[in-house]
């Protein structure tokens, strides 16, 4: 009969109903929690699943990829030493292209950088500034592992038969077309220059790269001051 009794009652139905309420919401947000970090995991999972998808093709690539050029380096070398010195050379032009890809994450490589990596490759020394000559293009991993192989061959052969004081590499890239495209002027100083006889390994590997591979083109003339090449392939976005 005393009216404190329904105040307190009120008073600890209204504590209560604030706890519950307190209690049913912070359920609700480790509930919230748990969803999202579930969620978490399974955008990990797939993630995971599609890197280790993205580099088993990348690794049956590079095997189907060398042993193209272990077979055919092996039927066009006289010499068992012959085979070692030229195989091992292309698995290294391989390799600095890998590795430029991997610095970037397999995202995009500088073209310039690529240059001078497989440049050195075959000459030993510094890149003259002079030699080289073109704005910023980041190339894709088809691109990149294409012309860095190109790139080994041609300045192989520059060691070989021209001047390297005079070689000179310009490209630019075309943006009147849809795609855009990469245009690379290769140009290497001597006298006398006269078209092969017959077209070696290396040749058909430089043509296979740019034009299967990369959907592009490629025109050499042979000039008397010296060779002159040209390579134009589209590039993506």
């Amino acid at each position: 009969t005393s009216p404190i009794v329904p105040v307190f009652i009120a008073v600890v139905g209204l504590l209560l109903a604030a706890a519950m309420a307190m209690v049913a919401r912070y359920q609700s947000r480790a509930y919230e929690a748990v969803s999202a970090l579930q969620q978490t995991a399974e955008k990990s999972l797939a993630e995971k699943d599609l890197m280790l998808q993205e580099m088993k093709h990348r690794i049956k690539n590079s095997i189907s990829r060398v042993l193209a050029i272990a077979r055919q380096t092996a039927s066009k070398a006289p010499s068992v030493e012959e085979f070692s010195t030229s195989f091992s050379a292309r698995l290294q032009a391989m390799a600095a292209s890998q590795d430029i890809l991997t610095r970037s994450r397999w995202q995009k490589a500088d073209i310039g950088e690529l240059l001078r990596t497989e440049l050195q490759q075959v000459f030993g020394d510094e890149v003259p500034a002079e030699m080289l000559s073109g704005p910023r293009v980041l190339l894709d991993e088809a691109a990149t592992q294409a012309l860095g192989l190109t790139f080994h061959e041609l300045a192989t052969n520059a060691m070989k038969y021209g001047d390297i004081a005079g070689l000179r590499i310009v490209w630019k890239v075309s943006r009147s077309e849809n795609p855009r495209r990469l245009e690379l002027t290769w140009t290497e100083r001597a006298q006398g220059v006269e078209p092969p006889q017959r077209t070696g390994f290396g040749t058909r590997l430089i043509d296979m790269n740019i034009t299967r591979e990369l959907n592009g083109t490629i025109v050499r003339d042979f000039g008397r001051d010296g060779l002159r090449i040209e390579i134009t392939i589209p590039l993506g976005r």
